[in-house]
C-alpha cells in the first residue's frame, strides 16, 4: 500500500475540461478519462438548470448519475420515472437519455462507462477523521462534496477529485465523499 505517488492525482475544481453535451442541452465539466483513444470510462460533473431537460443518449454505455447539488431531480422515461434525493447514485442504461425534472438549479456527479468492458460503482461515504481504501484492480475517483480529504502529500478539498490508477492507497479526512470504482469486467463477463 503506498500513499501519493504519480498514480494518484489531484485534480482540482478549476482543472476541469468544460465540454458541450452531446446533445447540446447543457455542459458538463471533465474529471477524468480512461487511457486511450476509445477510453472505456469518463467521470464528469455536470450542470442541470431548473425545469425540464433531455439528457444526451449514449449506446452501448451505463451511466451512474448522482445529484451532487442542493436539489433534487426526477428521472423520466416513456415507461418509469424515478425520484433522487442528492448524494444518492442511481445506475441506468446510457442510451436510454431520460428527461431531467430539476427542482432548482443543481449539478450531478456522472460516471460512463463502456457497458461491454468495464463496471461502475459509486458509494457516498460520510467521513469523521476516518478513511477510505481504493482497490489495486481498479480506476477510482474521489469526489470530494464537503470537507477536505488527504493522501500522502494530496489535499482534496470540496468540489476536488483524486484521481487513483490502479493504486491501493488511503485517503483520510472529515469529508462527505463519492468514491466512483470502474473495474474491467473479466472476459467471462463481458457482453
Amino acid at each position: 500500500m503506498t500513499d501519493g505517488n504519480a498514480r494518484t492525482v489531484l485534480i482540482r475544481r478549476s482543472d476541469r475540461r468544460r465540454i458541450p453535451w452531446k446533445n447540446g442541452a447543457g455542459a458538463t465539466e471533465v474529471i477524468a478519462t480512461g487511457a486511450g483513444d476509445s477510453p472505456a470510462w469518463r467521470v464528469s460533473v455536470a450542470d442541470i438548470g431548473p425545469g425540464r431537460t433531455t439528457f444526451s443518449s449514449f449506446p452501448g454505455v451505463n451511466r451512474v448519475f448522482t445529484v451532487i447539488g442542493d436539489h433534487g431531480v426526477t428521472l423520466e422515461w416513456d415507461c418509469r420515472t424515478v425520484d433522487l434525493d442528492p448524494l444518492e447514485p442511481f445506475g441506468f442504461d446510457g442510451e436510454l437519455g431520460p428527461d431531467c425534472i430539476a427542482a432548482g438549479p443543481t449539478n450531478a456527479f456522472n460516471v460512463m462507462v463502456d457497458a461491454a468492458t468495464t463496471a461502475a460503482d459509486v458509494v457516498p461515504h460520510h467521513l469523521s477523521r476516518s478513511h477510505v481504501l481504493t482497490a489495486p484492480d481498479a480506476e477510482t475517483v474521489i469526489y470530494v462534496h464537503r470537507g477536505s480529504l488527504a493522501s500522502g502529500y494530496h489535499v482534496a478539498m470540496a468540489g476536488d477529485c483524486l484521481v487513483v490508477a490502479r493504486e491501493s492507497i488511503v485517503a483520510t479526512g472529515t469529508a462527505t465523499i463519492l468514491m466512483a470504482t470502474m473495474t474491467p469486467l473479466a472476459v467471462g463477463q463481458r457482453v
